[in-house]
C-alpha cells in the first residue's frame, strides 16, 4: 500500500508562457496548476488552467470546491502517492460541466491505462445500515449520519478516465464512490471510462442520479451496498472494451449488507432504463449481468442484458440471486420489462419472474442511447 501524505499544502497556481521571439507574440503554453493535500478554504478553479492532481487531495468539512465547465484535471501517474480527490463529510463539490464543455479527470501518462490514479470519492451525512461515522475503505474518511437529504454539491457532465489504483492488496478505488451521499446532491451525466475496478459504487445514502455510463471497467459497472435507496434513470455499461478482467465482474452487483442481509435500512434503489453488455467471451473469469444478493431489494424496470457468456461456475447469467433473502423479495416483487440475450445461463431467477418481455427506451438494445452523445465515444 502506498503511503498517503496528509500534510501537503495546496500549491499555488503556476503561470508559464513562452514565445518564439522577444516580442512575446508566439504561441503560449496553457496555464498550469497543482491540486494536492488539504483544501481548507473555498476554492474556484479556472477552466483555462490545466490542473495536475498530485497525491491525496481532500476538500475539508465546511469547504466548497467549484470546478467550472471545461476544466481538465490530470492525475500525476508517476507521483509516489496515488492521486485521488475526496470530498469529506460536510464539504461540497460544485462540478458543473456541460455537454459542450464537460469536466475531465484523467491521467497525465503518455500512455494512459486503468489504475493510473484513484478516482472521485464523496462522503456524506446520509443514512447507512452501518450507522454514523463509519470508516470508509477508500481513504479512511468517515461517512454516514442521520440526514437523508444531505447535500454534497453538484456533479454534472463529468468524464473520469483510467481510475482504479490500489488501496491495498485487496481493494481498489472506483471511478466514482458515493459514501452516504444524500438526496440533496445533484448527480447526472457522468462517464467512467477504462477503470480498473467498479465504475460507480454506492455505500448507503439516498442520492439520486440520471445518465450514468461505465465503459471498459474491469470489475462491476454499478455496485451498491449498506442500504442505498436512491433513484437512477438511464444506466449504460459496456465491458467489451476492458483491457483487463477481475475475477467476478458484473454489470450490476447489488448487496444490502455482507454480514447481515437483514440489517436495516435495506438497500432498495429504483432503477429504470438499463443496458448492460458483457464481453461475449466464454473463457473470461466469473461474470454476469445483474447479481442481486445479500438481502438487497430494488425496483428494476426496463433492462437489456446481453453477452455475458462466461462458462465458469456461477457465471454467464442474465440475472442471478445469491441468498434466499433477496430471492424471496424478488419472488414477491418481480422485475418488469427485462430482455436477456446472448448469455450462457439465462437466469437463476425466482418463479414468476417476467424475464422475456421486450424492454423499451434506453434499455431496448446494444446501441448507445442519445443521452451519451456528449461523451465523445
Amino acid at each position: 500500500m502506498k503511503k498517503l501524505v496528509f500534510s501537503l499544502a495546496i500549491l499555488g497556481t503556476l503561470f508559464t508562457s513562452c514565445s518564439s521571439d522577444d516580442s512575446n507574440n508566439g504561441p503560449t503554453v496553457p496555464e498550469t496548476g497543482i491540486l494536492s493535500g488539504n483544501i481548507t478554504q473555498d476554492m474556484t478553479l479556472n477552466a483555462g488552467t490545466l490542473y495536475t492532481l498530485r497525491g491525496s487531495t481532500y476538500v475539508k468539512p465546511g469547504v466548497t470546491l467549484t470546478i467550472p465547465a471545461g476544466t481538465k484535471i490530470e492525475a500525476d501517474a508517476d507521483f509516489e502517492e496515488v492521486a485521488f480527490l475526496a470530498i469529506e463529510k460536510g464539504a461540497k463539490i460544485i462540478a458543473q460541466g456541460t455537454a459542450a464543455n464537460p469536466i475531465v479527470f484523467t491521467s497525465n501518462s503518455s500512455n494512459p491505462a486503468p489504475q493510473d490514479w484513484g478516482g472521485l470519492v464523496i462522503c456524506g451525512n446520509a443514512i447507512t445500515n452501518l450507522g454514523t461515522n463509519v470508516t470508509a475503505e477508500v481513504t479512511g474518511l468517515t461517512y454516514g449520519g442521520t440526514n437523508p437529504a444531505d447535500n454534497s454539491g453538484i456533479l454534472s457532465h463529468i468524464i473520469v478516465k483510467y481510475s482504479g489504483n490500489l488501496i491495498n492488496e485487496d481493494a481498489e478505488f472506483n471511478g466514482v464512490t458515493f459514501y452516504a451521499v444524500g438526496s440533496g446532491t445533484t448527480v447526472n451525466n457522468i462517464l467512467v471510462y477504462q477503470g480498473s475496478d467498479d465504475g460507480f459504487e454506492w455505500f448507503g445514502g439516498s442520492v439520486n442520479a440520471t445518465n450514468l455510463a461505465a465503459i471498459g471497467c474491469q470489475d462491476d459497472s454499478f455496485d451498491w451496498t449498506e442500504g442505498w435507496n436512491g433513484t437512477v434513470s438511464n444506466l449504460y455499461s459496456d465491458q467489451s472494451s476492458a483491457t483487463g478482467l477481475s475475477a467476478d465482474s458484473r454489470g450490476v452487483e447489488a448487496d444490502n449488507n455482507q454480514t447481515n442481509p437483514l440489517l436495516t435500512p435495506i438497500s432498495n434503489p429504483t432503477l429504470s432504463n438499463i443496458t448492460l453488455i458483457g464481453r461475449g467471451l466464454a473463457n473470461v473469469p466469473k461474470e454476469g449481468g445483474i447479481w442481486l444478493r445479500r438481502g438487497t431489494h430494488a425496483t428494476i424496470t426496463n433492462a437489456y442484458v446481453a453477452n455475458f457468456k462466461s462458462t465458469a461456475s456461477g457465471s454467464g447469467f442474465g440475472i442471478n440471486f445469491d441468498g434466499t433473502d433477496s430471492q424471496n423479495f424478488f419472488t414477491a416483487n418481480p422485475l418488469s420489462n427485462i430482455t436477456i440475450v446472448g448469455v450462457t445461463t439465462p437466469s437463476n431467477m425466482a418463479a414468476g419472474f417476467n424475464a422475456t418481455t421486450t424492454a423499451t427506451g434506453a434499455g431496448a438494445g446494444a446501441a448507445k442511447p442519445s443521452w451519451m452523445n456528449w461523451m465523445g465515444l
